[in-house]
């Protein structure tokens, strides 16, 4: 495998890594994240629209930008946008700056079509691809591309998707970058890691994918390739933290001898709890106990766990049967209120349709023994069946909003969650302090129990009962711990995302009220000061630490 690297000279304006801690004061959500378009776009347009003059800021947007436009080079706005920087700025080299000036000529707005809306909405993928095969063929092909990409990366056959983005492209420079995109989301393995001697208007994105490709079989060759890369962006909060987990976390590192407890709760879905404990007992978690409540479940649910009990040894898998449903925070507390869970040193909670890689426990627990300052471990969500779709990261709070639109019930506790929904390009997968993890897979410190409390039954059935007890552990000085290096498949959709009645919005608003409720303006105002100072910090000692390497 080659250590070369496209060359990344041409694409960014010089920013000194020592500005990095002045963009706290105007822009605290930065060290958040500095991907997901929507936040580089709402980083990059606050800054040119409050502060122009601001040549640090505007160096930081244009920055941005390019590499914005380098992760999604067929989205208007960004491409205008950064042109227009650099008529200002003057940072990209002549090639690439012809070659924006061209694309941009082929990007023309696309008016609304219900049609191709009433398609995504149903899901209909074989009708989308059907109707992107007439639009892509017209005019209007590379705008056409940009709208659907989701789509076509979510398409199940390859080869239809390749063609789509062969005729749609326009040329064969961005047909080649975007084609490979697609194979990475594909999990078909590049022909080569080898650069070509000519510039690409890419060199930036292959420089990051080489470094992808590295990164499970020779981490030191992914981080000379993330090196150069980063020393040309030092802005991008999401790559240093990718790089300083490189060069500092070992991998494969063995399951830790610490005893913990598994645990799952379950209510009417017996094929997806008897998946999650396949999946349980094919990775490695030692000798270390499982638990499953059946909640009070009508469907095969009883007999299926009995069944998986006598498969997998009473030894090992313990279950316990409640008459009804008590939802999920009593769930939860009863299954931590077992004389053997407490016994342990920590507990895990696994939702009940999840599948898990082979290591998933030795990574939780390794991250929890790197930071015993914080009280819960999470990691990275993806969507099962698309599993290059993010479902979660790390959480944290932002600033209330100015006046009585920062009164208004369910929205005085506003949660920041970076990619939601978005692609998975390897950005996310860094470790870091954060305010809340997702629930899905997560790892208790059972000691804290205690002095922090167990999950608050005011929630029944469920939402947001996670998210208080990681409020309150944070407001005891324990913050969470996110360990994106390790991503697990969840099943369904969150159940945020699948409520659609009424009822069910009004259940998750109630809850989103109570949770408010628990916690006046000035607490809220102090978790928001205190997680944005931890980010921060953050940031700025690994960026520090990776400026001695």
């Amino acid at each position: 495998m080659s250590n070369s690297s496209p060359d990344v000279m041409g694409f960014f304006p010089e920013f000194d890594p020592r500005n990095l801690a002045n963009l706290a004061g105007p822009l605290p959500t930065w060290a958040l994240s500095t991907e997901s378009s929507w936040q580089q776009w709402g980083l990059a347009e606050g800054i040119v629209r409050g502060a122009p003059g601001n040549q640090v800021l505007i160096s930081a947007a244009a920055g941005i930008l390019s590499w914005s436009w380098q992760e999604r080079p067929l989205h208007a706005p960004t491409l205008a946008l950064l042109i227009t920087l650099d008529a200002q700025l003057g940072f990209l080299s002549p090639d690439n700056r012809a070659y924006l000036l061209a694309l941009k000529k082929r990007l023309r707005p696309l008016p609304p079509n219900p049609t191709w809306e009433a398609l995504v909405a149903e899901g209909d993928a074989a009708s989308a691809s059907a109707f992107l095969e007439q639009a892509v063929a017209g005019q209007n092909g590379a705008s056409w591309l940009d709208e659907a990409w989701e789509q076509l990366v979510r398409l199940t056959d390859r080869d239809k998707a390749a063609a789509l983005v062969s005729a749609g492209s326009g040329d064969p420079v961005l047909a080649e970058r975007l084609l490979a995109e697609l194979d990475a989301h594909h999990g078909v393995s590049a022909d080569s890691d080898e650069t070509s001697g000519a510039a690409s208007p890419f060199a930036p994105w292959q420089c990051y994918m080489a470094g992808r490709r590295a990164f499970q079989t020779d981490r030191p060759a992914a981080a000379q390739h993330w090196k150069r890369l980063q020393a040309a962006m030092p802005w991008n909060a999401n790559l240093t933290l990718l790089l300083w987990d490189t060069l500092n976390i070992a991998p494969h590192a063995p399951l830790p001898q610490e005893r913990t407890a598994i645990l799952a709760y379950s209510w009417n879905k017996a094929e997806l709890i008897i998946q999650t404990l396949e999946s349980v007992f094919a990775s490695d978690i030692g000798d270390n106990p499982v638990f499953v409540l059946d909640n009070g479940s009508t469907d095969e649910t009883p007999q299926a766990v009995r069944a998986a009990c006598d498969r997998f040894g009473a030894d090992r898998l313990h279950v316990v049967t409640l008459p009804v449903n008590v939802g999920a925070p009593a769930a939860r507390n009863w299954l931590l209120s077992l004389p053997e869970v407490r016994a342990c040193r920590f507990a895990a909670f696994l939702d009940d349709d999840v599948l898990l890689p082979r290591d998933w426990l030795a990574k939780l627990l390794n991250a929890a023994l790197r930071h015993p300052e914080c009280g819960t471990v999470g990691c990275s969500i993806r969507d099962h069946e698309h599993p290059h779709a993010l479902q979660s990261a790390d959480y944290h709070l932002l600033h209330r909003l100015p006046g009585e639109a920062g009164q208004e019930p369910g929205d005085r506790l506003r949660v920041f969650n970076n990619c939601t929904g978005t692609l998975d390009s390897g950005l996310f997968a860094y470790e870091r302090p954060c305010l809340s993890v997702s629930g899905c897979c997560h790892l208790l410190d059972v000691s804290l129990l205690d002095s922090v409390g167990v999950f608050d039954v005011r929630f029944t059935p469920t939402q947001f009962d996670d998210l208080d007890r990681d409020i309150r552990s944070f407001l005891a000085g324990r913050p969470c711990l996110y360990a994106g290096h390790l991503s697990i498949d969840h099943v369904q959709r969150s159940s945020l995302r699948q409520a659609s009645s009424p009822a069910q919005v009004a259940h998750i608003l109630g809850n989103k009220i109570k949770l408010e409720a628990k916690y006046d303006d000035r607490q809220i105002d102090d978790m928001v000061k205190k997680n944005l100072e931890m980010v921060w910090r953050d940031l700025l000692t690994k960026q520090a630490a990776l400026a001695q390497e």
